[in-house]
């Protein structure tokens, strides 16, 4: 089982191999700005051609984008405090630049990792588990959308589900989004809410992951209180956010 510190180790190594920069960027006292690179081991989402990103770790930012604009980025983001760099003032700002280049700002999102230490658990209903084949069964049920990715970048490799007789009361799916880091999701059906069923199933698939030698993460968008109480009660703990661009949308 990983320490605390060795699971933010781990995950600053991911992010490095995501932004094209290095782990000793992730000391500096300044913002670091470097050109975005498909490294190999790099975590892919979409067609990963990202003209702008920002993930915030530790204090400090680290810029990853695409030559033409990088000499703004200097300019304007490298002493930036990080810890306020997703103010919506910032943002606009940041928005506004990316609108030079046909592009907008298209998410940003919190992430967790996982304290080692609070890994004791036990399922608090009926649950079954799920691999890799077993999971394709669930492709197209919207029901668990956040659960499953069914992306051959980040494919779907376990899950576990909980049950009320044969019902299913709700779904948590990890995605091996690297060779290291596996990204949990979570759908509870309407009817279970406000039961724990979110809580111990992120919980359950947490440690389970853990002890298959792989570090768990959770992402939620900043709006979305209740799936970041989920987070904090199954034994995450917040450690970075990231922002991304996108094709500016075509106004209609």
């Amino acid at each position: 089982m990983y320490t605390k510190t060795e699971i933010i180790e781990i995950a600053k190594a991911q992010l490095a191999l995501d932004y094209n920069c290095q782990l000793s960027d992730f000391e500096k006292s300044e913002n670091t700005i470097v050109e975005n690179k498909l490294l190999e081991g790099r975590r892919i989402y979409g067609s990963d051609g990202c003209f702008f990103k920002i993930v915030c770790f530790g204090g400090r930012a680290i810029i990853s984008a695409s030559p033409e604009i990088m000499p703004w980025c200097e300019e304007q983001l490298s002493k930036k405090n990080a810890a306020w760099f997703f103010e919506y003032p910032k943002l606009r700002a940041i928005d506004k630049k990316l609108h030079e280049f046909g592009h907008e700002i298209a998410s940003a999102h919190h992430y967790y990792l996982p304290d080692p230490k609070k890994s004791e658990v036990k399922p608090i209903t009926n649950v079954k588990w799920y691999d890799y084949e077993d999971i394709l069964q669930f492709k197209g049920d919207n029901r668990f959308g956040e659960a499953f990715a069914f992306d051959n970048n980040h494919p779907d490799v376990l899950a576990v589900a909980a049950f009320d007789s044969d019902c299913i009361m709700g779904i948590a799916g990890a995605s091996a989004d690297s060779e290291t880091m596996w990204q949990i999701g979570i759908d509870v059906l309407p009817e279970y809410r406000g039961r724990g069923v979110g809580t111990n199933l992120v919980s359950l698939l947490k440690k389970e992951i853990l002890e298959r030698g792989k570090t768990p993460f959770y992402g939620t968008a900043e709006s979305h209180i209740y799936s970041q109480n989920i987070a904090i009660s199954s034994g995450f703990f917040p450690a970075w956010a990231e922002l991304y661009s996108k094709m500016q949308s075509p106004i209609s």
